[in-house]
């Protein structure tokens, strides 16, 4: 697990709950002590609530390694990178360190939400062990994993990274290499209807509230960007307007654009 801040612990939670251990690395101590706390946090949950006892509770946080380099790398089947929204980031971790690290046959996968897959693909040298792996938050509660097919992605790769979801207990869904996927191609325009309210004046409370009551949403949209973080929703409304030009365009600035 490369990046250890609320997804990525939340990530590591879920594969050593399913026991499949992890190796979680940061590159600074506070962050490291950030996923560990959102593995505890989790599985502390399922202490109160009777599900596991403390000896329980310890083997499983006890098959979560944190690290601040690449020891145990050279062993590890797949690796999932979770760092910022930005593909020169994304890049550099994949290409320049992770790379070279891990062995020839091991996977590697974005989680990102719009990025596309091929670009990232092209700054490696085994862009057939490459793949998109888009989880949503919070991770332990959402079922759904997309597994985004990049050009060069190879069979084996995809058919690695579907397994690894499997077992993970999510329902991962293949999709191929296109501006925000699948998940975000469908929700984007609900944002847009969102922000089309707040113009006209709408409590956004009021909106949240009638879409979790009525429409059986976990979170309103306001909720919702809060959680996927204002500057990665601006990247991927941004990302959708470039590729579906004729959809997704607006001319106008909304609530994203404003709070920014």
């Amino acid at each position: 697990m490369l990046g250890a801040g609320i997804m990525g612990g939340g990530i590591a939670y879920q594969s050593a709950w399913k026991g499949v251990p992890v190796v979680m690395k940061d590159i600074n101590d506070k962050s490291l002590t950030l996923g560990m706390t959102e593995a505890a946090k989790l599985l502390n949950k399922q202490l109160e609530r009777g599900k596991i006892d403390g000896l329980k509770l310890a083997g499983v946080i006890s098959t979560i390694h944190p690290t601040l380099d690449y020891a145990g790398f050279d062993r590890v089947d797949v690796v999932v990178e979770a760092v910022v929204e930005n593909p020169k980031v994304k890049k550099a971790v994949l290409l320049a360190e992770t790379e070279q690290k891990v062995r020839p046959d091991t996977v590697l996968a974005s989680n990102t939400s719009t990025i596309p897959i091929s670009e990232l693909a092209n700054a490696l040298e085994r862009p057939e062990n490459f793949c998109g792996m888009h989880f949503f938050n919070p991770v332990h509660r959402m079922p759904l994993v997309e597994i985004i097919r990049g050009e060069k992605s190879s069979d084996e790769t995809i058919a690695k990274v579907v397994a690894w979801a499997s077992k993970m207990g999510k329902t991962p869904i293949v999709v191929n290499d296109c501006p925000g996927f699948f998940v975000n191609r469908v929700l984007f325009p609900y944002f847009a209807g969102f922000s089309q309210l707040l113009r006209d004046g709408a409590d956004f409370r009021k909106i949240d509230k009638v879409m979790e009551k009525q429409f059986g949403w976990p979170m309103g949209p306001a909720y919702l960007l809060d959680v996927v973080g204002i500057d990665t929703a601006h990247h991927a409304q941004a990302v959708m307007a470039a590729g579906f030009p004729q959809r997704m365009q607006k001319d106008y600035r909304d609530a994203i654009d404003a709070l920014l």
